[in-house]
């Protein structure tokens, strides 16, 4: 039996230490028919957590920007952390980054949603959470 994968993944090393991962497990009996770890009763999935949250947004560059990414922010109780921008090279397409507090998922969904909606926004924002506790103090040296 042959199989072929196509497309973007981890990377050569990445992907071979899994398959030889699985093998080993295969050969040392693991009859487990799922990919990870045999389910568990008691877990049950949660679609709302609060985390450190990275957000990215795409926008056409005009005056006010940042004072309404902080006004909805606010209107949705998300305390930003930290705002990284880099110089604009094109004023139709450039970046940022929020960084927020701790704070639940339901409204950093809130927060693009609305954000999106806003005319500079171009396209929907990228966010998702910062999953180290101690992320901000592993970045000082």
């Amino acid at each position: 039996v042959s199989s072929t994968f196509i497309g973007q993944g981890a990377g050569r090393y990445p992907t071979a230490n899994s398959c030889v991962n699985d093998i080993v497990s295969l050969a040392k009996g693991d009859s487990t028919s799922l990919p990870f770890n045999p389910p568990n009763p008691d877990m049950e999935f949660v679609d709302d957590y609060d985390s450190v949250f990275y957000i990215r947004l795409k926008y056409s560059d005009k005056l006010g920007i940042t004072r309404e990414c902080g006004e909805v922010c606010e209107k949705y109780g998300v305390s930003i952390h930290s705002i990284l921008q880099n110089p604009v090279t094109s004023r139709d397409d450039a970046a940022f980054v929020l960084i927020t507090e701790k704070v639940p998922l339901a409204s950093v969904k809130a927060v693009t949603e609305e954000l999106e909606s806003l005319e500079w926004c171009n396209g929907p924002p990228f966010y998702m959470p910062v999953l180290r506790e101690d992320w901000s103090s592993s970045m000082v040296s």
